[in-house]
Parts: C-alpha cells; sequence; structure tokens
C-alpha cells in the first residue's frame, strides 16, 4: 500500500495537465455519446452499456451472471442472472494544477433471479445508491474512491423472505489504455448487515471486478 501511494503521489507531482481516461466507475461525465464496459470477478460478470444523458446525466443498461453474494454478502446465489439500469449524475468538478476531481452521485436499480440451491428459487431487488469520486493523478490514471450502499430485499424458496445491507467503501483505478479503452480494477467492502426471519447479524462483504471500457468508433 505504501508503494502504491508513493507511486500515485510520483505521477501528481510529475503531471502539469491533467486529462485521465474516460470514466465508467467514477464520477466523471462520459465524454462520447456511448461506452461499452465488461468486468469479471467476485461475485459476477457484467456488461454495460453506457449512454452520455442531457445535462449532466450519464445512464446505462446493464446484464450480470451472478455466482457469489451479490451484494457483497449474504444474498448469495448458486447461480443467477440480474438486470439492472445505472443512473450517473455529475455533481461537482475541481481542477488543479496537478489534479482533478470530479463527485457524482449514482442511483442503480435491479433485479436477479435465480438459484439458491439445487431446485431452490430465489428473486432479489435492489436499489443501489453511490457517491463515486474520480481523481486524475495522471494523463493515464484515475483513482477512483467514494462509498456505496446496496440495499437488497428479496426471497428465498423454503427460507421466506430477507434483506441485506452492506455499507461499501471503494478503492480503483482506471487506466488509458489507448485511444478507445480504459481498463479498470474495482474493490469494494465493508460490513453487510443482513436479515430475515425475525433475526439480523452482521458479516464482512466484499465485490472486487477487473474489465475495460471501451467507446464506439461511431461515438463522438
Amino acid at each position: 500500500m505504501r508503494f502504491i501511494l508513493t507511486l500515485l503521489l510520483i505521477l501528481a507531482l510529475a503531471s502539469p495537465a491533467l486529462a485521465g481516461p474516460q470514466s465508467t466507475i467514477g464520477g466523471k461525465r462520459l465524454e462520447t455519446d456511448m461506452a461499452h464496459k465488461v468486468g469479471t470477478g467476485w461475485p459476477s460478470t457484467f456488461y454495460e452499456w453506457w449512454n452520455k444523458g442531457s445535462g449532466k446525466l450519464d445512464w446505462a443498461l446493464g446484464g450480470e451472471l451472478v455466482y457469489g453474494p451479490w451484494s457483497g454478502a449474504w444474498d448469495d446465489p448458486r447461480i443467477a442472472f440480474a438486470l439492472y439500469a445505472p443512473l450517473r449524475f455529475h455533481l461537482w468538478e475541481r481542477e488543479r494544477p496537478a489534479s482533478r476531481t470530479d463527485l457524482g452521485l449514482r442511483f442503480t436499480p435491479g433485479l436477479m433471479a435465480g438459484s439458491a440451491a439445487v431446485n431452490t428459487a430465489m428473486v432479489m431487488a435492489r436499489a443501489e445508491l453511490a457517491v463515486p469520486v474520480s481523481v486524475d493523478v495522471h494523463p493515464k490514471l484515475s483513482v477512483v474512491t467514494g462509498g456505496v450502499i446496496p440495499i437488497d430485499l428479496g426471497w428465498v424458496e423454503g427460507s421466506g423472505f430477507l434483506g441485506t445491507i452492506p455499507l461499501l467503501v471503494r478503492l480503483g483505478v482506471e487506466i488509458k489504455g489507448g485511444s478507445k479503452t480504459a481498463p479498470f480494477v474495482l474493490m469494494e467492502v465493508g460490513p453487510g448487515i443482513g436479515f430475515g426471519q425475525g433475526n439480523s447479524d452482521v458479516t464482512l462483504a466484499a465485490r472486487i471486478w477487473a474489465g475495460t471500457t471501451f467507446w464506439s468508433v461511431i461515438g463522438r
């Protein structure tokens, strides 16, 4: 960790002007009309189709193959498929000679259906709220941080209704890999509150993905 922080400091001091890569996991607005994002890790593999909306809004449609706790803890399918629709609002930006910071607000409704065990169905609905932050520390590197709260409520056959509310801190990087690609790594970790059948508990919740964002050849 000390090495990573030292490297980021050196890059920041060495960068007279910051543009950074396009962002789909941070707080920056899209620069092109359209972008595609693919990633894999724990608990899922996903694809997202991003679009630049009007004003300060970016929006996307996503599909996800889920094979672990969808929120990072408790709602753990054997295998499931999810559909969701992120809405990201750009709230604030600040530019300095050696860095640029962008703050956003993202709301993501979603629905997951699948199997919790053999011959056992489960359905979960989600309302996820996130505050993504992008910090451009180099023309080819952006650090992503912030927080996210995925609120999941659903039903598992044989167990009844259950819910989970993780409180996750985000840490990741986006790298400008070429004229139309931006690889990324994102980790989210924190306490996960689970409840159901009159009981509640807290455990460690974690999600981690690696992937890339690429934008359309015809996009501007």
